[in-house]
């Protein structure tokens, strides 16, 4: 049995991760929004108290820190929250862990965002860093303090690289979400268009509870590096809706709307990750795309019929 000290465990893959540990007979500790059944360190991480918190949580044998603002949107806006949030409390967490437990394993959770306009489609570990939005770049900080935690300080830290991750508990905002309810809310009569921005970018799509996985699995059972973790496919938004009409019965041709000012700044063309050294440490996804879009549209229109059903409660 391991303890595991799970950071932003209310969010989508710290919850995931949460479940996970639990099903495999380990014991985790969350900072963020939690469970009851599991023990409470405090549902906010900050520079000031990441040594105190670590120091509460006793001996560990991992942390695996996913804590972070994610929006790439909501970065621009908040550029200042952003570095505090990203880089500067993952430094705290890792002078902390440095110096109360250099023997737990320290893992990261860094993001495909880090690659900005890469010249390649497919990324892997070690595609040039170059970041083009404020969460980018933030999450590339993060990840070279932690590379360099690990090759010069001599930690067990590792980058675990995430591509995007969807799944029923991903917040319907983003736009994996906003699609599959937004296509239901027109089969159901509830909407007559969905209005989106840019549907030609790609992205490497995986459910997040495969995300999940990876982060335990680099956590417990792998040589502290960098991993991307991905499906090593890519889709267009394009795709998603087109995947989504075909299972609701909708021709989306005629309420598919594209909003320019829905686009970003800097649009990143393709996202794709070479997930190659994940798999040759043990580890695979289970969940493909075609039944990622028809898990997520299912849930949808189950939620969106009890919302006309019951529309007060």
């Amino acid at each position: 049995m391991a303890r595991v000290l799970v950071t932003g465990a209310g969010g989508q893959i710290g919850s995931y991760v949460i479940d996970l540990l639990i099903e495999g007979g380990h014991e985790p500790l969350a900072i963020g929004p939690f469970s009851a059944r599991i023990p409470a360190l405090g549902e906010d991480l900050d520079a000031a108290n990441a040594a105190s918190l670590l120091e509460r949580a006793g001996p560990l044998d991992a942390v695996i820190h996913l804590a972070a603002l994610s929006s790439v949107a909501e970065s621009w806006k908040r550029k200042a929250l952003t570095f505090q949030q990203n880089v500067v409390v993952t430094a705290a967490l890792l002078e902390a862990v440095h110096a109360q437990m250099p023997k737990a394993h320290f893992v990261h959770a860094s993001s495909a965002e880090i690659f900005g306009l890469s010249d390649s489609a497919t990324q892997n570990e070690a595609t040039p860093i170059a970041p083009v939005s404020p969460y980018g770049i933030s999450k590339a900080a993060a990840h070279t303090l932690v590379r360099i935690a690990r090759e010069s300080e001599g930690l067990l830290a590792s980058n675990i690289i995430f591509y995007l991750g969807e799944s029923e508990r991903r917040p319907p905002h983003f736009v994996f979400r906003k699609i599959t309810r937004g296509l239901a809310k027109v089969a159901l009569g509830m909407e007559q268009k969905l209005v989106l921005g840019n549907i030609d970018v790609v992205r490497d799509f995986s459910h997040a509870r495969d995300l999940a996985r990876a982060a335990i699995h680099v956590a417990l059972s792998a040589k502290p590096s960098d991993y991307c973790a991905a499906s090593g496919e890519g889709h267009s938004l394009r795709e998603i809706v087109a995947e989504a009409s075909r299972i609701l019965g909708i021709d989306h041709e005629k309420v598919v709307e594209i909003d320019r000012s829905l686009f970003r700044p800097t649009d990143i063309p393709s996202l794709i990750g070479d997930a190659r050294k994940l798999a040759s440490a043990g580890f695979s996804p289970e969940v493909g795309f075609a039944e990622l879009v028809g898990r997520l549209v299912a849930f949808d229109l189950a939620e969106l019929r009890k919302e006309k059903e019951n529309p007060t409660s």
